[in-house]
């Protein structure tokens, strides 16, 4: 298998990690692991790999001391559960890794995550921020709460900046025995900065490409005398240019959030997040002859704007508050509910290109479009947990129930809009089209789940189950339409561990999921959930001794009730459709000492649609059926990795040096007739803390100006990359 030069180094890296090679960190022992140990287990439970485990909230505001390498993460189980002992692949970005590579947004910040494909959209991702994940997309939750993610959300995706978050963790693959109805990508959960009894005081300020000028602030610390109550704030503000000529950016974010800790057992933070994006940014595409083939004239140029910057506007308003509660009753039982509410308003105007004319490429069709959306999100989670044993198993077990709202609208406009020549643009007058449909949504679920983590001795075994109740209805004044539907599904997961003296840990594990979908069949029902369900099996490695961490896992997962085209009754559906996934990942993080911290993943993944009675429109202009095809935009072979090395004696100290290599494979549009070469980019940056309150950086990303085409969904409909971008930063801290 030809894995190219970046997929090469990321194993060169992750071997490296697996042998060790940095200086020793001392770690404690789990408290799971001392579970284990009682009755009759003790001594068992002393050969175990030594973990450091810390309460949850005190984790996430003191993260970064364990610089690029995550312990736990709750978003896999929602209790404290050490990843070793986790039977599912679970990727983390630090706070540590994000302000080293300088992410601007949270697509960024996962660009060096397995089996994540964060910028599909390229140089767009700003006006479309999907998320994908082992060739699905990746819902977003923010603390735990579901956010409006999914493509059926529109463009009413929130983006809230990466500086008020303390980590992103990434569960791989089926969540809905944890939260409910997903994609089968997984979850991407945005853990908020926390209060702190740690004073945190931070001022920074960044400047550098397309005329970028950000500032911003991140206060933090106890209260009162007792540090019963504390608090956290942090803001940003930014405008800019982008590559393309007469699209900006801007936003203004506030977050702040306070904790109540009345005694030893009772913890209760308020978080509120609040962001104004009056510039979202570029959204377009290019065609595919003149971006990936040249044309008589040449290529488009990354800089041209094929909309009409007169017309175009993309402003976005996000909103969000909840709380999280917890109080432990005794040793055995904890209580905790977390609520969130979450507004989204995405109004967005555009001119959109749609191909040539003609063969001449001198005139490009297009259309105007509008698109306003506002999503409200309510939802709760109630969760009880248990910590006892029976005999040597001591058990994790965790009840509970959660509920959603979600009221949704959705107008949608499209007109004509006058031709361009793309190499020598003229922008003429155009007309804000009238609504051609007004969805208004309105959703529910309800759902309760139960899980138990049972560790005997080495062994660490998970079983989880869930039944949910979900509702729907569309009603669209417009079109004059109705639809309401309701669904209910069951899912289950479970999962075995082996933990090895040496810090090895193979895992197997299997896991089902549900999606609702809107449509009727031919016999008037509505349309049953898509359900997925995944078979991985891996093995993770801590090495004594080491702060590191490293998981190889392997999988299968299979979407199936994909809603396709019915032959027998046209213009209807059928549920025939099914996409089948199969892949290997590699991730490894290190922080082998003061000076060296290390990040590395290579994916491979072959996602095909096995099933389908649907066609795609091939770059001839024909058609071709879709059953066999890879999925668009999905590179098969994809690489990262990252090193930085700070000095920290002699005349240099505080001097540090960063570099990354990303590869992205190539991969093809809906038809698989057009391919989309594989492209390597270099980022780097360079830091100094002057030990006197300063650090100053200056981070690069695709330094070497590599013009490349990020994705095509089809001829019509392909998407630059980012090019280069260099960003000054000076931080003062006291």
């Amino acid at each position: 298998m030809k894995t190219g030069v970046g997929s090469t180094t990321a194993i060169a890296l992750l071997l490296y990690l697996l042998g060790g090679g940095g200086a020793a960190l001392a770690q404690t022992a789990n408290d799971n692991a001392q579970g284990a140990a009682s009755d009759g287990a003790t001594d068992a439970g002393k050969q175990l790999p030594a973990v450091k485990v810390s309460n949850r909230r005190e984790q996430t505001t003191t993260g970064t001391a364990d610089g690029y390498v995550p312990i736990t993460a709750v978003t896999a189980t929602k209790t404290d559960t050490p990843l070793i002992e986790t039977p599912q692949s679970v990727s983390v970005v630090t706070r540590d890794q994000m302000t080293d590579q300088n992410a601007q947004t949270v697509t960024e910040a996962l660009r060096y995550t397995a089996s994540v494909t964060s910028e599909i959209r390229g140089a767009s991702a700003a006006g479309a921020p999907y998320l994908m994940s082992r060739g699905f997309y990746l819902e977003q939750f923010l603390d735990g709460a579901r956010q409006p993610s999914d493509i059926s959300f529109g463009y009413a995706i929130p983006a809230f900046d990466p500086y008020g978050l303390e980590r992103i963790d990434v569960l791989h693959g089926p969540a809905s025995v944890l939260y409910g109805q997903a994609n089968p990508g997984g979850v991407a959960n945005l853990v908020s900065k926390q209060p702190t009894t740690t004073p945190v005081h931070e001022v920074f300020f960044t400047t550098g490409s397309h005329n970028r000028a950000e500032g911003g602030f991140d206060l933090g610390g106890a209260i009162n005398q007792d540090g019963s109550l504390s608090y956290r704030l942090t803001g940003t503000a930014n405008r800019n240019d982008t590559q393309v000529d007469g699209a900006k950016q801007s936003h203004v974010y506030i977050a702040p959030a306070i904790t109540w800790k009345p005694d030893a057992n009772t913890t209760l933070t308020v978080l509120a997040k609040y962001q104004r994006d009056p510039d979202v940014g570029y959204y377009n595409f290019v065609p595919a002859m003149g971006s990936l083939f040249e044309t008589p004239n040449g290529r488009i140029s990354t800089h041209t704007n094929l909309g009409d910057p007169n017309f175009d506007s993309h402003s976005r308003t996000q909103a969000s508050v909840g709380y999280q509660f917890e109080h432990r009753f005794n040793d055995v039982w904890t209580f905790r509910q977390n609520l969130r509410y979450t507004y989204v308003r995405d109004d967005f105007s555009n001119v959109f290109a749609n191909g040539f004319s003609d063969d001449s490429a001198t005139k490009l069709n297009r259309y105007a479009f509008f698109n306003d959306e506002s999503a409200k999100f309510f939802t709760v989670d109630n969760q009880a947990q248990a910590k006892f044993s029976t005999g040597p198993v001591s058990h994790t077990a965790l009840f509970g129930f959660d509920y959603q709202r979600v009221l949704y609208r959705e107008r949608v406009g499209l007109g004509a809009a006058p031709q361009l020549d793309p190499f020598a643009p003229v922008y003429q007058s155009v007309a804000m089209p009238n609504a051609t449909s007004d969805d208004n949504i309105r959703m529910t679920q309800f759902g309760v789940y139960a899980q138990d983590q049972l560790a005997w001795n080495r062994w660490r075994f998970l079983i989880g189950v869930r039944q949910d109740w979900a509702s729907s209805d569309d009603n669209n004044p417009v079109t004059a339409s109705y639809t309401s539907q309701s669904a209910r599904a069951f899912t289950w997961r479970t999962g075995l561990v082996y933990l090895f003296d040496n810090g090895f840990a193979p895992y197997a594990s299997f896991a089902k999921s549900f999606n609702p979908q809107a449509g009727v069949l031919a016999d008037g029902s509505a349309a049953r959930p898509t359900t997925a369900e995944q078979y991985e099996v891996g093995v993770k490695y801590q090495p004594r001794g080491y702060n590191s961490f490293i998981t190889a896992s392997v999988f299968d997962l299979r979407e199936r009730n994909v809603l396709t085209s019915d032959p027998a009754n046209p213009g209807f559906s059928t549920q025939a459709g099914q996409v089948r996934a199969r892949g290997f990942e590699l991730q490894g993080q290190a922080s082998l000492s003061d000076d060296l911290n290390i990040t590395a993943s290579y994916t491979y993944l072959n996602n095909v649609t096995t099933d389908s009675n649907d066609s795609a429109t091939t770059i001839d202009g024909g058609t071709t059926p879709l059953q066999g095809k890879t999925t668009w935009g999905i590179p098969r072979n994809v690489a990262a990795a990252w090193i930085d090395y700070t000095l920290h004696g002699g005349s240099l100290r505080g001097l540090g040096f960063g570099g990354g290599v990303r590869y992205l494979g190539s991969s093809y549009d809906e038809s698989n007739t057009i391919r989309v070469p594989s492209v390597t980019l270099i980022d780097a940056a360079i830091h100094y803390d002057t030990g006197r309150h300063w650090l100053l950086s200056l981070n690069g990303t695709n330094l070497f100006n590599r013009q490349y085409v990020a994705s095509c969904f089809s001829a019509n409909t392909c998407t630059y990359g980012d090019g280069v971008e260099v960003l000054a930063t000076a931080r003062y801290r006291w």
